[in-house]
């Protein structure tokens, strides 16, 4: 697991080291409203990936440890042909929502293009992790993330900023998937389009769980990216541009967070399956610690730096944005905590709970957020995804010390609702 841990982290560096480059390229070059639109793009990116992620990936993640090579050859038949399916459905719903932010084709169909292939390449990436394959995630990510640079600054000087990052993104994503076709463990790489014939009907074996897990990545959404579309609809794109400006230096801290949930929970599983609950207790336990003290190490430093950050990135054309960032910076970190404690009740399939602790969360930032229709400032809307985030952590710390209970009376190493195979 150390090994893959390693992958991983390297893997999000990259990822997190890129986003951040393109986010402080924007930030320090083009107007508020052009950094409102493209962080408006990648925010649709980001909800139709928790959709595609709750019912390609989750599953992919959870099904396919601990099984022999013909059942996660079976399993895969069904869930790559749901793969493609699904991205060609969620198209039409992306174009919707991106036309809310402009709907000129020089922005509208480079991010569409991102969206479709990154979305494919999420799920090449998850496959790989599920696999115990981390090493062949950081090669994906590394040609993904080289050619996107690569294009991108082919594009720079010919069409507008904004477009040239969305259609060099879509190209280094297009390209990850061509690697990713070549190197699969499976021969296919994902490609394929089911195998045997069935469609959904044969996915339905993964939906009576994935339907929680979709209720969850919907509500988490909303939750957690609502934020965007009502800064966007009451405050105008400079509004939102001020608001993301203030959230760009955080991007590392879920990456953390991701980067040992996507190694963590396959590990989780296997324990689960395995009758090992308190192996799979410890993992969740020492990795939030972990991730908590490095993101409070990474914030550390960047309040000391604050001083000579502020003026050479924003150059005062943010007002208020160090306490913008400052609100995000907390904001994130209880984020941190509520996506290690969900990848636990992911590993032990408490989709339905966990489920419902999202659509708690995203409640209360949606009455919250409401308030942005009145004379409020800015950094309230950062304070309406904090109060979601609070009360979604300290529910799913109640879920993981109930489990734990629940096992210890039990005598037995059986955890959550799924953990028997």
């Amino acid at each position: 697991m150390r090994r893959a841990m390693v992958y991983s982290i390297l893997d999000q560096a990259v990822l997190s080291a890129f986003n951040l480059g393109l986010s402080l390229l924007l930030v320090a070059t083009v107007a508020p409203a052009d950094f409102g639109r493209f962080s408006y793009g990648l925010a649709v990116l980001l909800i139709l990936g928790s959709v595609h992620n709750a019912l390609v990936a989750t599953p992919i993640g959870v099904s396919l440890p601990g099984q022999g090579r013909a059942t996660q050859a079976d399993i895969l038949s069904v869930l790559l042909g749901a793969d493609h399916r699904l991205r060609l459905a969620l198209m039409p719903v992306a174009a919707i929502l991106l036309a809310f932010a402009g709907a000129d084709a020089a922005f509208v169909g480079p991010a569409l293009a991102l969206c479709f292939f990154s979305l494919w390449r999420e799920t090449q990436r998850g496959l790989a992790f599920a696999l115990s394959e981390a090493g062949r995630a950081l090669m994906i990510d590394l040609v993904a993330v080289s050619v996107s640079a690569l294009a991108a600054g082919l594009l720079w000087r010919i069409v507008p900023p904004v477009s040239a990052l969305l259609s060099g993104m879509a190209t280094g994503s297009a390209a990850a998937v061509a690697v990713a076709h070549r190197t699969g463990p499976f021969g296919h790489g994902g490609f394929g389009t089911g195998g045997r014939g069935g469609g959904w009907r044969r996915y339905g074996r993964f939906w009576h769980e994935a339907r929680w897990s979709l209720l969850g990545a919907v509500t988490t959404e909303a939750q957690f990216r609502g934020y965007v579309f009502a800064v966007q609809a009451l405050r105008g794109a400079d509004t939102l541009g001020a608001v993301q400006a203030g959230r760009t230096l955080m991007g590392p801290l879920p990456l953390l967070a991701s980067a040992w949930s996507r190694v963590a929970r396959p590990e989780m599983t296997r324990a689960l399956v395995e009758r090992r609950g308190a192996d799979a207790l410890r993992t969740v336990i020492l990795g939030t610690g972990g991730v908590l003290v490095l993101s409070l190490g990474y914030l550390a430093t960047l309040a000391l730096a604050w001083p000579w950050i502020e003026p050479r990135l924003f150059g005062g054309r943010y007002p208020g944005i160090g306490v913008l960032t400052a609100a995000w910076g907390l904001t994130t970190l209880i984020g941190t905590g509520h996506i290690c404690l969900g990848t636990y009740l992911q590993a032990a399939r408490c989709f339905r709970p966990l489920a419902f602790v999202s659509v708690g969360g995203a409640a209360a930032s949606a009455i919250a957020l409401a308030g942005l229709a009145t004379a409020v400032p800015t950094v309230y809307a950062v304070g309406a995804v904090a109060v979601g985030e609070t009360i979604a952590l300290v529910w799913s710390l109640v879920l993981v010390v109930g489990i734990g209970r629940r096992r210890e009376a039990a005598g037995d190493e059986t955890v959550g609702e799924g953990a028997r195979p």
